[in-house]
Parts: structure tokens; C-alpha cells; sequence
């Protein structure tokens, strides 16, 4: 049965605290990314290329494969956005192992964009018959929302269901400073976090197993 979907419960997730948050699908290969790829190419509308420069509606698999090979660090990487009626939706595919999108939780401020959202994970969930989650930004081991259509499964975690997952996983006091930012969080400039996001594509990676996951 599907949960009923309640904004006033879910929209603490999507306060502007001056970080993103991230929609990963942990434990794949090239052939999930491929189907993944191939369905992303023929139902949403993207562009796919270079950063200021992008010149594909298309994402380009054998691009992104020679991506993932280079050794050499010559090669230009090429990102994704897809636009979600408005809601702005990027990759940087960072590995063959793990499926990472972010976005800018202030674009995210109604049920009405919390529904896009949910669909959309749900649809990636119905391709690849996995489970995806939505979280902080680089924290893909504490999912904030869980989706997978294998199972009927919609959980939007509550404020406070956060806080008892946070203590019982140990990490109680680095979620306590993350409430605080998000009641009293700094501004934020557009450029900023368009910053922010370019510095964390050029972090190194390290996919998350599913198995690494604090519930």
C-alpha cells in the first residue's frame, strides 16, 4: 500500500542549509548504468556535455565508459542535467559502482516538487529494480528517503525519526549541528552553491554499499 505523502513532515529534508542533497543507487554495474542511460535518454528532458557547453540531448554511453577508463586525466569529463519541470537534476557519473545525482533542496518547496521527486526515484527504482535513496550531500550510508518498487517501499523519514536513527547508529551529534544549520542556516548565494557543487564532482569517490547503510 502506498504511504501517504505529507510536506509538513518531509520538507525539514529540504531546507536550504548550504549543502545539496543526493539521489544514489548503490551496488550496480555498466549494465544498470546502461539501462538506466537508455531509458533517462528516451523519457526526460537533458543535456548532456561539457559544463557552460553542452551539446546533446543525448547522454552518450561509450562517452561515459571512456570516462570511467581514462587514466590519463586528459580526457574532459561531461555531466548531466535533466530538467525536472523546473527542478534541476545533475550527474557527474562519478562510478561504474554506484549511480549518484544531486540537487539543490531549495528548488524542492512544496508537495508538489517533493511528488516529482518521489517519481522520479521510483521510476530509476522500476528500471533497474533496485532501491534508491535520497540523502545529504555525500552521505550516502543515511538515507533520508528510501524508494523501491520491488517491495512497495516509500519512507520519508521525520525530523525525529532521524534523530532516534542518528543515536542509535552513534552519530547522534553531527546530525544535532546539521538541525542547527537547517533552523538557523546561512545564506546562500546561487553562485555558491553552484560552486559547491563543481567541488564536490571533483572530490575523489569512493561508492557506499548498501550494506554500509546506518537502516
Amino acid at each position: 500500500m502506498k504511504t501517504e505523502r505529507n510536506w509538513n513532515k518531509a520538507k525539514w529534508i529540504f531546507e536550504s542549509d548550504g549543502a545539496l542533497r543526493d539521489i544514489y543507487v548503490q551496488d550496480v554495474n555498466e549494465s544498470d548504468w546502461k539501462k538506466l542511460i537508455d531509458y533517462l535518454n528516451s523519457e526526460y528532458m537533458l543535456e548532456f556535455g561539457i559544463d557552460k557547453e553542452r551539446n546533446s540531448n543525448k547522454i552518450d554511453f561509450d562517452f561515459i565508459q571512456k570516462m570511467w577508463n581514462d587514466e590519463t586525466g586528459e580526457l574532459e569529463s561531461k555531466s548531466l542535467t535533466i530538467d525536472l519541470n523546473g527542478i534541476l537534476i545533475k550527474s557527474y557519473f562519478f562510478s561504474p559502482e554506484q549511480i549518484e545525482f544531486d540537487i539543490k533542496p531549495s528548488e524542492i518547496k512544496s508537495l508538489s516538487e517533493l511528488n516529482q521527486i518521489l517519481e522520479f526515484m521510483t521510476s530509476i527504482s522500476k528500471v533497474l529494480k533496485k532501491q534508491v535513496t535520497l540523502t545529504g550531500e555525500n552521505q550516502a550510508e543515511f538515507p533520508l528517503i528510501k524508494v523501491d518498487s520491488q517491495n512497495g517501499t516509500e519512507i520519508v523519514l521525520t525530523k525525529k525519526e532521524m534523530i532516534l536513527i542518528s543515536k542509535k547508529a552513534g552519530i547522534y551529534n553531527g546530525w544535532i549541528s546539521r538541525i542547527k544549520n537547517l533552523i538557523s542556516p546561512n545564506k546562500i548565494t546561487m553562485e555558491e552553491l553552484e560552486y559547491k557543487a563543481m567541488e564536490s564532482a571533483c572530490k575523489p569517490f569512493e561508492p557506499v554499499q548498501k550494506e554500509k547503510n546506518v537502516w
